[in-house]
């Protein structure tokens, strides 16, 4: 007997057998390929959903190490109201949630700073906040704005004892024929101070000198969050050891809102 046989003889036999037992005839053959379209339904509905939440940033921060993944929502709920964001047009998006460790190299390291990388690169990214060491390691790659360039000269004078600062100088050492010398061979000028410092830097991964009184062209890029009630409130970094700083990132595409996340941080 062929299956479309066996069918028409079960649909002989349900003949006035009521609902019930179409249902349970139903589910007995078909339930498989119900599963099946079921999940396809709900993929597809999650497909619209994505595609018509995809919306342009209306902010993009990420707080490296925060320790706290579940402080985005606090902080992003309290953000929205206070840049007045219009999130029925733009995704205001605070990521608590990246971790990243210069001294264990993972895949979860590279793909994080491909990320971040990538972000930058793209202007999506206007605000980073991290450790102090690892505030220090991107502000050596030059991705930060100079923060006179951002700030008012009251915001300055204001928050100048919170400053974190990089030697422009030892940053075109970075960006010099020697250094990339000395990536192709190891071999460097032991009397530059800025080749040792670089070379200590590789090896031990020993944070650059940070004291602005002993840099030849002190740039200021980033605010120490020494005592932010928003970070409190939230939780992040609340876990770690270390003050965490902030700062805006050289390309953004919004300094206007960017500048009031550092107000909304600072309090």
């Amino acid at each position: 007997m062929s299956v479309h046989e066996e069918i028409r003889e079960q649909q002989k036999k349900l003949k006035g057998q009521g609902v019930k037992a179409h249902l349970e005839y139903f589910w007995e053959y078909y339930k498989i390929h119900t599963l099946i379209a079921v999940f396809v339904l709900v993929l597809i509905s999650m497909l619209i959903h994505d595609i018509r939440n995809n919306k342009p940033y209306g902010f993009y921060a990420i707080m490296l190490n925060s320790g706290m993944s579940s402080a985005q929502d606090t902080l992003e709920q309290g953000f929205v109201p206070y840049a007045q964001i219009d999130t029925s047009k733009y995704s205001c998006f605070i990521d608590t949630s990246a971790s990243f460790d210069l001294s264990i190299i993972t895949e979860t390291t590279i793909a994080t700073s491909q990320k971040i990388m990538a972000n930058i690169a793209g202007g999506d990214l206007d605000v980073l906040t991290a450790d102090s060491d690892i505030f220090t390691y991107y502000a050596n790659q030059q991705v930060f704005a100079d923060l006179r360039d951002v700030l008012s000269a009251e915001q300055i004078a204001q928050y100048e004892d919170l400053f974190v600062y990089v030697d422009q100088s030892y940053i075109d050492y970075l960006n010099s024929e020697a250094y990339q010398d000395y990536i192709s061979t190891g071999e460097f000028d032991h009397s530059d101070k800025y080749a040792v410092m670089a070379d200590e830097y590789n090896k031990n991964f020993t944070t650059p000198n940070t004291d602005p009184s002993k840099m030849e062209n002190p740039v200021p890029v980033g605010i120490r969050l020494t005592s932010s009630e928003k970070l409190a409130e939230s939780g992040a970094y609340s876990m770690t050891n270390s003050i965490p700083v902030v700062g805006v990132m050289i390309n953004t595409k919004r300094p206007e809102v960017a500048l009031q996340f550092l107000e909304y941080l600072l309090g």
